[in-house]
């Protein structure tokens, strides 16, 4: 015990200290140009402290952007299920929470859109890239809008472009001072989608083309697991 904290608990303490440091030192100068000295310094933490959580800058860059990703995902799933339950509805809450969370703190974009983005793509091969999860949801949500798409149509190729689409968007828009409002850079993300989404609509056969929407209820439930 010191101060009446366990060691335990000062451990933990210490480590946050360190994330809390690391969201802001990646976020300004990039995983590139940071370093551990960097690190301790903004966390006023010694090195000694830095390795007890650590084994490395990499350590805690990966740390930072799987809790970036985690809580971007977590309001994108928010937005979504509470969502009029049509696709134009969700497809607009999701990608509005998307630019939010970025506008939020600038220094997102910097890890989660630049430089996870660069290292995740380092990742696709083996199936580890945390980019993948953006994919499956765009991808499973629209099979379950257009469940007889036709098979001319590859979705998650598709979604694999739509979710390039959004990050280089609010990218440009970040490099901007995030000077545009925000609803007129949705209406430019959700222009090519619509091209999508036409294309879609056109190449589903069937008369029950689309789910009623109990169908869909489950559906969207299922994508991101909730009750």
């Amino acid at each position: 015990m010191y101060s009446g904290v366990p060691q335990e608990e000062r451990a933990r303490l210490r480590r946050e200290r360190l994330i809390e440091a690391g969201i802001d030192v990646f976020g300004r100068l990039g995983f590139a140009q940071a370093t551990m000295r960097d690190l301790c310094a903004h966390a006023r933490l010694s090195e000694r402290y830095f390795y007890e959580s650590f084994r490395n800058t990499q350590d805690v860059f990966d740390t930072v952007c799987k809790q970036l990703i985690q809580g971007l995902m977590d309001t994108i799933r928010n937005a979504i299920t509470q969502a009029p339950l049509n696709e134009r509805a969700m497809l607009e809450a999701g990608l509005r929470a998307f630019l939010q969370f970025m506008k939020d703190d600038p220094r997102r974009v910097q890890i989660v859109l630049i430089d996870c983005v660069w290292m995740e793509n380092l990742k696709m091969r083996d199936g580890r890239s945390e980019l993948l999860t953006y994919q499956h949801v765009i991808q499973t949500l629209t099979q379950g809008f257009y469940p007889q798409l036709s098979a001319d149509i590859d979705v998650k190729l598709a979604a694999s472009g739509l979710v390039g689409t959004a990050i280089h968007t609010a990218i440009a828009w970040s490099h901007e001072g995030f000077k545009a409002d925000l609803e007129s850079v949705l209406k430019h993300n959700l222009s090519a989608w619509a091209g999508l989404r036409h294309w879609m609509k056109l190449s589903t056969t069937g008369k029950n083309a689309t789910p009623n929407q109990a169908e869909l209820v489950a559906h969207v439930r299922n994508v991101f697991k909730t009750d």
